[in-house]
């Protein structure tokens, strides 16, 4: 009887992760859903002087001025659509926009134990899933650009 009943507790404590999967210039990314503040239509920002890397706008929405963090660009990649779309990161320094294809983005459950370690250097992400034979990075949007690359020396 026991043994059952940790048997039972073990599947139960099984994890899942919701994500939201989004793409820039073509390439799937994901992010956990806590990470998104809201995705919204793209409006141009006003480019503003900035030493930080790969934010070198601000948009301003309703009330809301944030840093536009440019992941195409990290990426080399362009966002393409004829509409492009606008997430908010819920960075841990504050709302931050990220300019993303025009696809609706899309929610998907993801199996804890079906997340590989990252194997990128390059770009902050908690791992990566398999779907449709395609890996799909998790972006960890809370901690983009804190890469020790990505600060300016002094």
């Amino acid at each position: 009887m026991l043994r059952a009943a940790q048997k039972h507790d073990q599947v139960s404590a099984k994890r899942w992760w919701n994500v939201v999967v989004f793409s820039v210039g073509g390439k799937k990314l994901a992010a956990r859903t806590e990470d998104v503040g809201g995705i919204a239509p793209w409006i141009e920002p006003l480019p503003v002087p900035s030493r930080t890397p790969f934010v070198g706008a601000m948009l301003k929405r309703d009330k809301d001025v944030m840093p536009v963090y440019d992941l195409g660009g990290r990426l080399s990649r362009h966002p393409e659509g004829d509409t492009l779309l606008c997430l908010v990161a819920r960075h841990v320094d504050g709302p931050m926009a990220i300019c993303i294809d025009g696809v609706i983005p899309s929610l998907h459950n993801v199996d804890v134990a079906q997340i590989l370690p990252s194997k990128r250097l390059d770009l902050e992400t908690l791992g990566s899933f398999s779907e449709e034979g395609q890996d799909i990075e998790i972006v960890a949007l809370q901690r983009l650009g804190r890469n020790r690359q990505d600060y300016v020396g002094s």
